[in-house]
């Protein structure tokens, strides 16, 4: 089966906060996280999207903060979009990390049973706390165990299971780490947030102002569209596109 996207939560934010000229009217942003089943390794997460980690129960000072300041409205969970699939929280073996911003990882010490799969771990555990929580990475909503548990894509093969059938894509630019997937058999790809609209990318329109300062680096961001604009005959998904998904069932 392709891999099934689903908005975990939804943000609304002024649209030239996400789109260069854009109007100063609200647009509703998705906050996805997506699910494929393997035909050996069972159900995988890519990514976990925002859960109730980040909006209630006890939490440190800056992620109470951040809730207040993104105000995230919770939707489908990952266990429901499993839960539709046939699957459990525990039948998760396997979670994909695009990057670790609070709203891609809010939800993994929910998955006791998975090993993660991401990029940049290693980087981002050299950086004092106050850098990581200026850019939106808060390690208390990681597992105890994470480190024990993560197949840091650094050594590990960009064919992620070794068949083909799902490619870890580098693009760099939003943020330490950030990585997409690609499906061959598909033609899919999952850019996650390379960037935020794809009216941006289409249009040559990526944001300016304040949106600039959450780029890890903006060069290799603008490296990263251009590679994703030369696979124009590929589907591609984004993280936060307000365009409507199809519920799950339709894609079962």
């Amino acid at each position: 089966m392709k891999p099934v996207f689903a908005n975990s939560a939804t943000v609304t934010v002024p649209e030239r906060l996400v789109l260069k000229n854009g109007r100063w009217d609200g647009v509703t942003l998705g906050v996805r996280f997506g699910v494929w089943v393997h035909p050996k390794h069972g159900p995988v997460l890519i990514d976990t999207g925002y859960g109730p980690e980040v909006t209630s129960g006890r939490r440190s000072l800056p992620l109470r903060l951040y809730a207040a300041a993104i105000r995230p409205r919770l939707a489908d969970q990952p266990e429901t979009v499993l839960a539709r699939l046939g699957f459990s929280a525990e039948d998760v073996r396997t979670v994909f990390i695009t990057h670790f911003h609070a709203d891609h990882i809010s939800g993994l010490k929910r998955f006791p049973k998975a090993r993660f799969i991401a990029a940049g771990w290693p980087q981002l555990q050299s950086q004092s706390r106050w850098h990581r929580v200026r850019h939106g990475v808060f390690t208390e909503l990681l597992p105890e165990d994470f480190s024990q548990r993560l197949r840091p894509l650094e050594v590990v093969d960009r064919d992620i299971f070794g068949d083909g059938s799902l490619i870890a894509l580098d693009l760099p630019g939003h943020a330490i780490g950030h990585t997409g997937l690609i499906w061959p058999e598909h033609k899919l790809v999952y850019a996650a947030d390379a960037q935020w609209l794809t009216q941006a990318v289409v249009e040559d329109r990526p944001p300016s102002g304040p949106a600039r300062l959450v780029y890890h680096n903006e060069a290799a961001m603008q490296a990263s569209l251009a590679r994703l604009r030369e696979l124009n005959d590929h589907e591609i998904v984004f993280c936060h596109d307000p365009v409507p998904l199809q519920r799950v069932e339709s894609d079962c």
